[in-house]
């Protein structure tokens, strides 16, 4: 049996004040447990983001309960809703926010430079991470030398190298062609069959 990773109950979130107060989020209940390929479909503008960031730890809900890896985040100071977040939550977004100076082997460290790794392991890290999506024979490209697919490989590296519980994916295949979304959407069905990992994939209903 697995075990849940992240599990909201009752979620409301509210935006704004007064006449241009939006209520984004309504009793919004999600359990995302390990080994799982979770899909989050709706149209443009009906809180897909909102609760990704909530379930992620940027976001606090109005009400309601969020847990992560058995963690509530209610009343958590923004230092421990950081920490969690680093410690259990991995994200890709649409866009790959790489450095363009860096490797791609170093864009996957810097995941774990800013936690304090040692060198010589972080560097293990990485190349374990890069060979898993695929890309051992890249890791000293720069971002301008790979391709779209390529360069979101390397966004989905870096946000497993830490091992986090939780997978949650922002639309990391729109800007992509069909072959490389399909390829990307593969490595991240691989990526879930770990029954200590679930995987939240985000995209618009057309």
């Amino acid at each position: 049996m697995t075990e849940t990773v992240i599990d909201a109950v009752d979620v409301v979130k509210v935006l704004g004040r007064g006449p241009g107060q939006v209520q984004a989020l309504r009793g919004v209940s999600l359990a995302l447990a390990g080994g799982e390929l979770t899909l989050l479909i709706g149209p443009s503008g009906s809180g897909k983001t909102t609760l990704l960031s909530i379930l992620g730890c940027i976001l606090s809900p109005t009400s309601g309960t969020v847990r992560v890896c058995g963690q509530s985040t209610a009343q958590m100071q923004p230092e421990d809703m950081a920490r969690l977040r680093r410690d259990h939550v991995g994200f890709i977004f649409q866009s790959y926010h790489l450095f363009p100076t860096l490797t791609a082997a170093d864009n996957v460290r810097l995941a774990l430079d800013v936690r304090g790794e040692p060198s010589g392991s972080a560097i293990a890290k990485a190349r374990k991470a890069l060979a898993v999506v695929g890309l051992s024979h890249k890791m000293k490209s720069f971002p301008r030398q790979l391709s779209g697919g390529e360069q979101q490989r390397v966004a989905i590296a870096r946000a497993i190298v830490g091992n986090p519980s939780a997978i949650l994916a922002d639309e990391p295949t729109s800007a992509l062609d069909s072959e490389n979304g399909h390829a990307i959407m593969k490595v991240l069905a691989q990526i879930a069959k770990d029954q200590a990992r679930g995987v939240l994939y985000r995209f618009i209903a057309v």
